[in-house]
């Protein structure tokens, strides 16, 4: 009884002193999450490697994300004029508690370049980018890293999805809304990023309707 006292005694300290490292190394990890959360960053696209078919990958995986002068977001490796690259970082949103990093804020490419929210249409579940007055009434977040601060979640998830409207569709659309004929050659590129918040986006979209899962990865701006 003596002897494992003892034991005890002397094993005491040294499990003190792994519980405290335990410890800190959670909070630097924490601390560098965070640094992470606040670098300029652009987002690139990655696919599982068995996902969609072999073209599909070949245009998704490792693309980037731009923004669209119609507010919507698209994935691609071969961007046109018309599009703005991904650049912002997490950022304090009015929707969350006091001193949250919850929202997600990019630099627009209007004439004036400003800071606009990221955030997913509760309708259509189609990611987008706009300002307070297009972003009110839809999810403005909270936008996290994982665990090993790679990638980006919405609502601590990862159901992110890349998704290609039939072309017809996208001539329709893209006429109703200018009220002109479609020009096929100023179209802007096919993919675009959705999130599967209700695990029922693409049951609402139009037949022929294309789609692949993937990640978002935060890539550092270089300045």
């Amino acid at each position: 009884m003596v002897l494992g006292i003892a034991m005890m005694s002397a094993m005491l300290p040294t499990a003190i002193g792994l519980n405290q490292a335990i410890k800190e190394r959670r909070g630097e990890e924490e601390e560098h999450k965070e640094d992470t959360r606040k670098v300029r960053s652009h987002l690139t696209v990655t696919c599982d490697v068995n996902e969609g078919s072999h073209a599909h990958r070949h245009e998704i995986n490792n693309a980037k994300v731009y923004l669209g002068q119609d507010h919507k977001i698209y994935i691609t490796k071969n961007p046109n004029s018309s599009l703005t690259p991904f650049d912002g970082h997490f950022y304090s949103h009015p929707a969350f508690q006091e001193g949250n990093t919850a929202g997600l804020i990019t630099m627009s490419g209007e004439d004036k370049p400003l800071a606009r929210w990221v955030f997913l249409d509760s309708e259509t579940n189609e990611m987008k980018w706009g300002g307070r007055n297009e972003s009110d009434g839809h999810v403005c977040g909270p936008f996290n890293l994982t665990v090993d601060g790679r990638y980006i979640t919405l609502e601590d998830n990862q159901k992110w999805l890349a998704v290609r409207l039939p072309e017809g569709y996208l001539r329709s659309q893209r006429a109703k809304a200018s009220g002109l004929v479609d020009d096929h050659d100023s179209a802007a590129p096919e993919w675009t990023l959705y999130f599967d918040r209700n695990d029922g986006t693409i049951a609402r979209l139009p037949a022929g309707t294309q789609k692949m899962e993937v990640l978002l990865k935060q890539t550092p701006v270089d300045i």
